[in-house]
């Protein structure tokens, strides 16, 4: 399931082994092993930011760099 996290502001994720992969709009981070983009952080021109992943690390680091305003779970 991939749950998206929408944060009030962009975070300061420093995720050990990712690719950081930079988007007018957003971020993606990938894993150079698998060769996939685990997660994916896309920019609203309110200045809000969501998150999108299916790694339940990254909901706890998420959790405690910002604070957390909405989620929604995509299947």
């Amino acid at each position: 399931m991939i749950v998206e996290l929408v944060l009030e502001r962009e975070p300061e994720l420093n995720l050990v082994g990712y690719e950081r992969i930079e988007l007018p709009v957003g971020v993606l981070l990938s894993n150079p092993v698998e060769k996939r983009i685990d997660i994916v952080m896309k920019r609203h021109p309110d200045g809000r930011v969501s998150v999108f992943t299916d790694k339940s690390d990254v909901v706890k680091a998420v959790l405690r760099k910002a604070k957390i305003v909405d989620v929604h779970a995509r299947w």
